[in-house]
């Protein structure tokens, strides 16, 4: 790695540099540019230009120099001094070892370019070093991690629907809670519905009936939702129903349709985990614990992560220099006026102060996604998606070919790794801090958010609390760098 920066560094054209050192986290260079540091490459550059330039009425290749020179000097040179100036600034912070944050901006009243008219020019910049961080791990407050517990409601709730998915449709004399109906009513209307997506007074009617059987009704008031009543009715969207009319009609059942659930046995077994992972009632009551708190897991990650994020900020120190990030900000970002960004400054604050912090944490830990990692999770996805209920073995080739082809959407892989990233983050996170370990139903966790808010001592249950050991290290964290602009182009 030396002898690359060795040999990137003897490339770079060096031009005279000033540092002044200054207290605090605000730093000043100063780089100055003399005529002889860039008239050879904007001398070439022009030559170059003039062979390929197309110049009515001269041919390609034969338009004067001075004529060259007077239609592309001034870009060519705006170019060749932004290049010295981005690669002596990057040898600078790379030779001095400096680690800073944001961009370096350009103080105005102490530069001095005009490419219209001088030779030489002055660039003066200010940069932000970053800020000393150090975590203590064992001062931090306990961070609350929620670990759903499944209940016998939830349970009941997917092995049931396990047992429907594999169970065999018949055809009942009379209606019950769980079937489908088909009706006819109006002159020649047919529809289809669920008698759970009826209210309890309309589910109360059609309970007990036979095919042939009749009800007479409102149907704007038997359905539960305006959305279950449009799809009966055949429309595209509830908008679309008309206003006021209560669609009152006698309905005629005309077939009844019930999913007998299946029998909890081998067959069962076999048709519901074709990779043999359960044959048993216990293994299915765990199967249907792992799929309730994987349901939950993304969830109760996002609110573990913003809980780290709300401890480490309020708890650690991270000094940025205010007047500097806003001057960035407005540089940056074109649309943002000095008043909006007053009102929306502490929100970015804390923004950037976690990106630093974020950085601290992963210094020296292996908090890596490799693409192996992302080709996996595309493999999985795609076995547990489509192709659950065939042999492994049989559907290999096609799996393969299908996370070949994703792996060439760069959307799909960013936010695969971003997701790969944060629960790696997540995991480190969970071995370091303090973690209050809390537990209870969805409800539970619910209520305890909803404590948080009001300003309530939570309810959850307690269970142990993990003291992680203190991993201090005194480096400071990585610069995040954005596309640096460093000359300011005037028009032509």
């Amino acid at each position: 790695m030396t002898n690359r920066q060795d040999d990137d560094s003897k490339q770079v054209k060096r031009i005279e540099t000033k540092h002044e050192n200054l207290p605090g986290q605000l730093q000043k260079v100063v780089f100055e540019i003399k005529k002889e540091d860039y008239e050879e490459n904007v001398e070439n550059a022009l030559k170059k230009q003039r062979r390929t330039a197309q110049v009515p009425g001269f041919r390609v290749g034969n338009a004067p120099m001075g004529l060259i020179r007077k239609m592309y000097a001034k870009t060519i040179l705006v170019q060749e001094v932004d290049k010295l100036i981005n690669e002596n600034m990057d040898l600078f912070m790379k030779e001095n070892e400096v680690k800073y944050i944001f961009e370096p901006l350009p103080i105005e009243e102490e530069s001095s370019v005009d490419f219209d008219n001088a030779e030489n020019f002055t660039f003066a910049y200010e940069y932000a070093v970053a800020p000393e961080v150090n975590i203590d791990y064992k001062k931090l407050p306990a961070v609350v991690d929620f670990k759903i517990k499944p209940t016998e409601e939830d349970r009941a709730s997917y092995i049931n629907q396990l047992r429907e998915r594999h169970g065999n449709y018949i055809t009942p004399e009379t209606i019950e809670e769980n079937d489908s109906v088909s009706v006819k009513y109006g002159e020649d209307k047919d529809g289809f519905f669920f008698v759970r997506d009826l209210n309890e007074d309309a589910r109360k009617k059609f309970i007990g009936k036979k095919v042939e059987g009749t009800v007479t009704l409102s149907l704007r008031k038997a359905f539960a939702q305006e959305y279950a009543l449009s799809r009966f009715l055949k429309l595209n969207d509830p908008k679309e129903l008309e206003e006021g009319n209560d669609y009152k009609y006698k309905v005629t059942v005309k077939h009844i349709g019930r999913i007998q659930p299946a029998e909890l046995n081998e067959e069962f077994f076999k048709k519901a985990f074709p990779d043999g992972s359960v044959n048993s009632e216990a293994e299915l009551i765990a199967a249907a614990d792992k799929y309730v708190t994987d349901q939950y897991q993304p969830e109760l990650d996002r609110q573990f992560m913003n809980d780290v994020i709300e401890t480490l900020i309020d708890n650690v120190s991270v000094e940025l220099p205010d007047d500097f990030v806003k001057r960035y900000i407005l540089l940056t970002q074109k649309d943002m006026t000095a008043e909006s960004l007053e009102e929306k400054y502490a929100d970015y604050k804390r923004a950037f102060q976690w990106q630093i912090l974020e950085g601290k944490l992963v210094e020296g830990e292996n908090v890596q996604v490799t693409a192996e990692e992302i080709k996996e999770y595309f493999r999985n996805y795609y076995i547990k998606n489509y192709f659950g209920n065939f042999n492994a073995d049989d559907v290999k080739d096609r799996v393969e070919e299908l996370v070949k082809q994703t792996m060439e959407n760069r959307e799909y892989v960013k936010s695969v790794y971003d997701l790969l990233y944060d629960g790696k983050l997540t995991a480190l996170l969970r071995n370091k801090l303090t973690i209050d370990h809390q537990e209870g139903d969805i409800k539970a966790f619910m209520d305890m958010l909803t404590a948080r808010r009001e300003g309530k001592k939570p309810a959850a249950k307690k269970s142990s609390k993990k003291t992680a050991p203190a991993k201090e290290k005194e480096e400071t964290p990585k610069a995040r760098k954005t596309t640096r602009k460093t000359t300011k182009k005037s028009e032509e």
